[in-house]
């Protein structure tokens, strides 16, 4: 589909007066501000925002004893009018929705599609936008007095925001002014919605990042490190050992010697040694690509507190914890592409929602797959 769209540009954090042109232009008011249109001039307070129409004509000012500090994004063609009138967001009126957190990540995607326009730009820049008005809409018409106590879908969208640019320095501090909460109020309620702490699901969120870098190619652990946000490479391999019983390094190499890239002087994955170390194992049955359980299940059945019947009528990434699946689904690819899995560190989860840490092998031997699980809490 031709997508007919045109981004102009996507600013932050300018300090100049700025006039209207002939298109869109979503201003986003970082300060207060004088806005000028035609006889008249409108005080603007931070926090504002304002979608101008190609047909609106008016004077961005910066206002007496204030620093002018806005962000913009201005676009325009067909499709652009199309999602406007879809988003139904007010143009041509200063709006004030009830917070703008969402707003920063949208423009860093926006402008990131811009920069580097890659295989089907428009069409996600149009998705964005359609996004950003929708949202801005919806929050510009919030009913205070009914949902006041609950923050539920404003951490939602924070934690999405957060997941989204794990890489940032985040703070604590940092999260709570973006909801208008105190430091122990947010994180209470973070935890309480989550069941997780928000400094706890960050660095989780970075690791599942590592694990996804260290097994695609062979860039060191410093960079990995780096990339994913984390303050040093020592405090990164500390974290990611302790939660996944592994070095970061150790973990790489794993991956990589299931595939054969690297070489290995002992054969730590023959099938008597996995048998050997294993706690659980058993052979898989490949039913319509999904990986199910058999064999020594009854066992397994005591460690994730599901019938033995469940274990083995459903899929092996039913268990999986949400937040590893992606993990999982590239150990069920290698092993349909015949490809031997070895000691990956996975979070399962227990019938009563708890997690169960574990690492999962998997051998090919003649023509049958065999699983492996070692519990990770008995690691050494």
């Amino acid at each position: 589909m031709n997508v007919k769209l045109s981004i102009i540009s996507v600013l932050s954090n300018q300090d100049s007066s700025y006039a209207s042109e002939n298109f869109f232009s979503f201003i986003v008011f970082n300060s207060p501000a004088i806005l000028e249109v035609e006889d008249s001039l409108l005080e603007v307070t931070s926090g504002s925002i304002f979608l101008q129409s190609p047909e609106y004509s008016f004077v961005l000012k910066e206002k007496p004893s204030s620093t002018l500090n806005y962000s913009l994004v201005t676009f325009k063609g067909s499709d652009a009018s199309r999602i406007v009138k879809v988003s139904n967001i007010t143009c041509n009126s200063l709006l004030t929705p009830l917070h703008t957190h969402f707003i920063d990540s949208i423009f860093s995607k926006l402008s990131l599609e811009l920069k580097t326009q890659g295989d089907n730009w428009k069409s996600v820049c149009l998705a964005y936008l359609l996004e950003l008005l929708a949202k801005t809409h919806r929050l510009s018409n919030y009913d205070f007095t009914e949902t006041l106590p609950d923050h539920s879908q404003n951490l939602r969208d924070l934690r999405a925001e957060i997941h989204e640019n794990y890489s940032k320095n985040w703070k604590i501090d940092d999260m709570a002014a973006k909801m208008d909460l105190s430091t122990s109020r947010f994180a209470s309620l973070y935890k309480q919605t989550f069941k997780i702490s928000p400094t706890e699901d960050l660095i989780q969120t970075r690791i599942d990042q590592a694990k996804k870098m260290l097994s695609g190619s062979k860039v060191s652990v410093k960079k990995v490190s780096e990339a994913c946000g984390f303050e040093s490479v020592h405090y990164f391999h500390r974290a990611f050992k302790k939660r996944s019983n592994i070095t970061p390094k150790h973990f790489q190499n794993a991956q990589f010697a299931q595939e054969g890239s690297v070489y290995t002087n002992e054969r730590h994955f023959s099938l008597d040694k996995l048998t050997q170390q294993a706690e659980y194992s058993g052979i898989i049955e490949l039913i319509d690509g999904q990986l199910h359980f058999h064999g020594n299940t009854s066992h397994v059945s005591e460690l994730l507190g599901y019938s033995t019947s469940q274990l083995k009528d459903l899929p092996f990434l039913t268990f999986v914890d949400q937040q590893d699946i992606s993990i999982a689904n590239e150990a069920v690819n290698k092993i349909l592409k015949n490809k031997n899995i070895i000691d990956l560190s996975l979070n399962l989860v227990h019938e009563s929602g708890s997690i169960v840490p574990i690492q999962f092998s998997a051998l090919l031997k003649g023509k049958n797959w065999y699983w492996f699980i070692k519990h990770s809490s008995v690691l050494a």
